[in-house]
């Protein structure tokens, strides 16, 4: 089972939940992943985590409630408990 981390960046400013994403992905370990949920779609970010080799699956649970799943690409496990989690 991988290991799952929390951001919440709900009610930051920009830039601040893009420059917390980057850095909290960039501590995952194999094995875990990062849940960051978000009072928006952070789409600024996904090309910079595809650039740095991270994989993200992204869910829109409410109108102001985003939560993304982000692990590094090839961690079979973490991406099929996302899969499993956000489908």
């Amino acid at each position: 089972m991988a290991e799952e981390l929390l951001l919440d960046v709900r009610g930051l400013e920009p830039p601040q939940p893009l420059e917390q994403a980057l850095e909290a992905s960039s501590r995952l370990a194999p094995g875990q992943r990062l849940r960051m949920i978000h009072h928006r779609e952070p789409c600024l970010l996904y090309p910079l985590l595809e650039k740095r080799g991270f994989c993200r699956r992204t869910a829109s649970v409410t109108d102001e409630r985003f939560e993304l799943l982000i692990w590094r690409k090839g961690d079979v496990a973490a991406e099929a408990e996302a899969e499993a989690v956000l489908g």
